[in-house]
């Protein structure tokens, strides 16, 4: 118990220290408190993130978004085919659309990578399943599939049909990442050290219990091979 104890004081201590904040931890807090003050309500909805939230990076801006090519038409990106595609991503109001177009017989990972629709791939060969897409009712896999060549165009106007492929949502799993610690984290950290040092304690005497038992069972086959070597020892005299 005294050394519980003692563990459990030097681990207050060290978390004590570990959590005082420094003058350059309060420099830069009182500067993004400042910064803060002065976002504008309209940014603070941008970011989607509560008030206060400081973030550790930030998301740069696509070459697309840089020169103001994103709302440009297939066309005018130099993108030109026969068959109207567009890239269905979601459902609802949530859904996101891309429009371009390709040519019969274009591998679709290549169409979709040239109109900016990210796909989420795995094995590349077909086999995994990954990036399955809907189109028209059947799942093709945009890795290794082309466009159908099998499509018909409009007797009357000759154009081909819009080609509609669904593909599959990507989430990805937030996490707030605006703070190093937080109060929860602190009594969580201590919590866990807590357990770890019990857990320290318990090996120990573990270890103890094992080195006796190792020490006595090395000292009962030192004293049988003594009486062995005495019995020897006394049978050879006695044969003499």
């Amino acid at each position: 118990m005294v050394l519980l104890r003692q563990l459990i004081v030097i681990g207050l201590a060290c978390y004590c220290s570990a959590f005082a904040p420094s003058p350059i931890q309060s420099t830069a807090t009182s500067s993004s408190s400042s910064s803060q003050l002065y976002m504008s309500t309209e940014e603070k909805q941008k970011t989607g993130k509560k008030e206060g939230y400081v973030p550790k990076w930030k998301k740069k801006a696509t070459l697309a978004e840089i020169t103001g090519t994103a709302e440009l038409s297939p066309e005018e990106k130099g993108l030109v085919g026969a068959v109207p595609i567009t890239f269905q991503q979601g459902t609802g109001e949530d859904a996101t659309l891309i429009k371009t177009s390709a040519m019969p017989g274009q591998p679709l990972k290549l169409v979709a990578s040239q109109a900016g629709q990210y796909i989420k791939y795995g094995c590349g060969k077909g086999e995994c399943g990954t990036c399955d897409s809907l189109c028209n009712g059947k799942y093709l896999r945009p890795c290794v599939d082309v466009v159908p060549t099998d499509l018909t165009p409009d007797p009357e106007t000759g154009e081909y049909a819009n080609l509609v492929i669904q593909v599959k949502g990507t989430k990805a799993k937030v996490v707030s990442s605006g703070k190093f610690f937080s109060v929860k984290s602190f009594f969580m950290g201590f919590w866990n050290n807590l357990l770890g040092m019990g857990g320290f304690v318990r090996d120990r005497r573990k270890a103890k219990k094992n080195y006796q038992d190792r020490i006595s069972q090395e000292e009962e086959i030192l004293r049988r091979t003594a009486e062995k070597k005495r019995k020897k020892a006394a049978e050879a005299a006695g044969k003499k």
